[in-house]
């Protein structure tokens, strides 16, 4: 049964001090600034289902902060993800600032400061975990704080009906939702609605083009350096239809039949300087590109033999 904590209880005059109370109870520290202190109400009705809390909150126009001093006090690793029911709102974590409307959802990390302005009367339905519960990786949720999703396609529009209709259940039905609650978070995460940053897979590309020669050079090693996940990496190269490891061969080909026309070196040597640790397997790789091996190649690219680059 929800627990409800409601400014109605209590006199004019201590309703907003009573909030903030309220607030900091239900949520982690925070600040919060009422426009209109005399007119103020708010309630929240809070459940816990699992490792989730559940909290509904209605109240009238308020901005709430999450400051560097407040974080530095008191480190609550907790996730926190908004379902917007009435109003509009606005969130701002990590450089970011997301304008919500209802149905859209909206993550942000108490690990770091965050804002919460709400313009006018607002409902917002805050699913709350502690961050260890939460499978994803710290790159990841960096990403999409402060990253409005919209319930209007992907997983976005899959978690909005459902969390909306979310309710407290006893027993193994109530451990089912929790865990599907919370799969549905990570997912919500994972899938990442935010758009990509303009610059970064050109910062990518100019990176492995840097790195072709070394061996080890992978979408792990790629995704650490970018600090990144693998997954969100091979996102940005799906965009274009070619995988990541398949970029990184067709870069390493094409320098070697570059190399293959202009040096003397033998294609064993080559095949190692662009990163093939096995000469046979360059070969093959080679002729299934361009149709021919890489020797056939260079005989075909000598000077006075009308080759091509």
């Amino acid at each position: 049964m929800s627990m409800v904590l409601t400014t109605d209880t209590q006199p004019e005059a201590e309703r907003v001090a009573f909030w903030h109370e309220v607030v900091c109870r239900s949520f982690v520290p925070l600040n919060v600034a009422t426009p209109d202190a005399e007119a103020f109400s708010g309630s929240v009705a809070n459940d816990r289902l699992g490792r989730l809390q559940l909290s509904t909150v209605h109240a009238a126009a308020q901005r709430v902060r999450r400051t560097p001093r407040l974080v530095a006090e008191a480190g609550d690793e907790f996730v926190l993800l908004g379902l917007q029911t009435l109003g509009p709102g606005v969130v701002t974590q990590d450089g970011r600032r997301a304008v919500i409307r209802p149905g859209d959802l909206v993550f942000y990390d108490a690990a770091r400061p965050y804002e919460l302005w709400f313009p006018g009367e607002f409902e917002m339905k805050v699913f709350m975990v502690p961050r260890r519960f939460l499978g994803v990786a710290d790159a990841d949720l960096h990403r999409v704080t402060a990253t409005t999703l919209r319930p209007d396609a992907g997983v976005p529009a899959l978690a909005s009906p459902f969390l909306a209709r979310l309710t407290v259940a006893e027993g193994p039905a109530g451990e089912r939702l929790a865990a599907s609650a919370l799969n549905l978070l990570e997912s919500l995460v994972l899938d990442g609605a935010e758009t990509p940053e303009p610059t970064l897979l050109l910062r990518i590309r100019t990176f492995i083009a840097d790195h072709l020669g070394e061996p080890d050079l992978s979408p792990a090693t790629i995704a650490a350096a970018h600090r990144i996940s693998v997954r969100y990496l091979h996102k940005l190269f799906s965009a274009d239809g070619v995988s990541v490891v398949r970029w990184i061969q067709q870069q390493r080909l094409a320098e070697s039949r570059r190399d293959l026309g202009r040096t003397s070196a033998t294609v064993a040597a080559i095949a190692h300087r662009w990163g093939f640790s096995d000469a046979a397997h360059f070969s093959r790789s080679f002729k299934a590109a361009y149709g021919v091996s890489p020797r056939e190649w260079r005989i075909a690219s000598a000077p006075g033999r009308g080759g091509a680059d």
